[in-house]
Formats: C-alpha cells, sequence, structure tokens
C-alpha cells in the first residue's frame, strides 16, 4: 500500500510549559508528521498561546481541538480529536511526554495494517523535569541518565534494533504512546466516554482492538518518549472505571455506545 498518513494527536490539561517543551520536540522530528491535533480537555488561554504560537510556524496541518472542562474526559476529547483528523493513522501522545527526535520515524516504520502499536516511556523524575526539555538539548536523556533521575531507564535509550512481540494482555497499555490505523478505531467506535475521571479508558480500547481481531504490537526501543514527572491525578473514579472495564473483557466487547460515532463533526464545545 502507498505510504499512510499519520496524525500526532497530543492531549493536554493546563500545562502550557510541559507542552512548549512536547511542541518543540515534534518541531525537531527527523520525519514530519502530515497533522498535529491538540486533544485539550478545557485548558486555558497560556494553552492556546502555546500552541497558536507554535502552529503558526509549522508547514503541516494543525487543529486545536478544545472542550470545555467537565472534569477528566480524555476519552471524549480524544474522541473529537480524531473526528477532525485527516490522516490514515493515528499516533496518541501525551502533552506532559517529550518525544525522542524519531518518535515519528519509528511510528511510521512499525505500523501494520491488522495491528495497534503500543510504545513505551521512560519517566523523567522530579528534579530533572525542572529543565528536561526546555532547551531542546539531544543530551537531555543521558544528562537524566547520570542524575539518576530515571524511573524505566530500558526505556529511555534508542536500541540497535527494535524488540517487537504480540502481547494479548492488557498489561503496559498506555495511551501516551499509543498508535492505531482510523480505519480500527472506527471500527470500534474509539474510546468509550462512559469513562471519565482517571484510568482505564486506554485498556478498554486496547481491549475491544483485541476483541475485534487487531493484534497488539508491543515495541521497545523505539518510537521513545519521556514522560515528565508531575502530581498525580484524582484516582477517586478509578474503581466505576474497573468495573466498566471489566464489563468490557466479561462481555467480549467491539464497540462502545458512546465514542467517536458521537464526536464526528464535533469542533469545539465551548
Amino acid at each position: 500500500m502507498n505510504t499512510p498518513t499519520l496524525a500526532l494527536v497530543i492531549s493536554t490539561y493546563n500545562q502550557p510549559d510541559y507542552l512548549a517543551r512536547v511542541l518543540a520536540a515534534v518541531s525537531r522530528q527527523t520525519q514530519a508528521p502530515d497533522e498535529v491535533l491538540l486533544a485539550d480537555d478545557g485548558s486555558g488561554k497560556e494553552t492556546e498561546i502555546v500552541f497558536s504560537k507554535w502552529a503558526a510556524c509549522q508547514r503541516f496541518s494543525t487543529r486545536h481541538v478544545w472542550l470545555e472542562h467537565k472534569g477528566f474526559r480524555k476519552a471524549r476529547t480524544l474522541n473529537c480529536a480524531f473526528a477532525q483528523a485527516t490522516a490514515d493513522y493515528m499516533v496518541c501522545l501525551d502533552g506532559d511526554t517529550v518525544p525522542h527526535p524519531k518518535f515519528i520515524a519509528d511510528h511510521r516504520a512499525l505500523a501494520r495494517v491488522g495491528f495497534f502499536v503500543q510504545g513505551h516511556r521512560a519517566l523523567v523524575g522530579r528534579n530533572a523535569a525542572l529543565w528536561f526539555g526546555k532547551n531542546g538539548s539531544s543530551t537531555d536523556p543521558l544528562r537524566a541518565f547520570f542524575a539518576t533521575e530515571y524511573g524505566s531507564m530500558k526505556n529511555a535509550f534508542r536500541w540497535p534494533r527494535a524488540f517487537c512481540r504480540t502481547r494479548a494482555s492488557l498489561n503496559g497499555i498506555r495511551g501516551c504512546n499509543l498508535a492505531i490505523w482510523r480505519n480500527d478505531l472506527v471500527r470500534v467506535n474509539g474510546y468509550d466516554e462512559a469513562f471519565e475521571g482517571w484510568g482505564r479508558e486506554d485498556a478498554d480500547l486496547a481491549q475491544r482492538l483485541m476483541n475485534a481481531g487487531i493484534q497488539r504490537l508491543d515495541v521497545r526501543g523505539r518510537a521513545l518518549c519521556y514522560h515528565l514527572w508531575h502530581p498525580p491525578a484524582s484516582r477517586s473514579e478509578v474503581a466505576g472505571n474497573d468495573q466498566l472495564l471489566a464489563k468490557t473483557i466479561h462481555e467480549k466487547r467491539i464497540r462502545c455506545e458512546w465514542g467517536l460515532h458521537n464526536a464526528r463533526g464535533v469542533r469545539n464545545e465551548a
């Protein structure tokens, strides 16, 4: 098939400093995405300024998809961004997770029909998060290593060869580094918007993709990104989300009732 077009979908909520670092790293990619969509769960004016200034300097398509903040609605926000994307392939990245310069190039190379790709991230500690990615230095990953500021050390450096394997479990499923074909998202109706509050919406999507026969390709040593430390989000609604996930697993659900189909054409929930 022809080379698929690729959309980078970045989710954010009121982290303009971290978002600026992520966007700067997108500008330094060895291969540019075909479009970038910011899935914004109701951030304030500062985030809009950061994105608009960056977007004005890009040669590819950019869109700021903003929803009014009504609690943690990452599933809804991402669906609205997917609905506006035009590319064949969606690569999801969080707005506090700085991509390696070959992040996009690696995801292009890893894309396979019939699979979704789960990449991984290195955890950048609290002290290094003050400076990691701020000045665009290619030595930041090494500097963080010598400062012993990593969690998940094995995910911090690009390996001589990628290690790829198919997995049927939900262990290690994270939306901060997830790549999915548009057609597969349509097939399962995207994220389930019944998931509100932190947690499990990514695992639910992955489970429904696997229930539909789409395999998980788990990748190490490629498509690297660096998650910057921040205070943890509230887990107050995770028990309810656990129940929703358990239902998906038990019933072997493929499509969610309220998802991408309902978000089509939505531009802004101002």
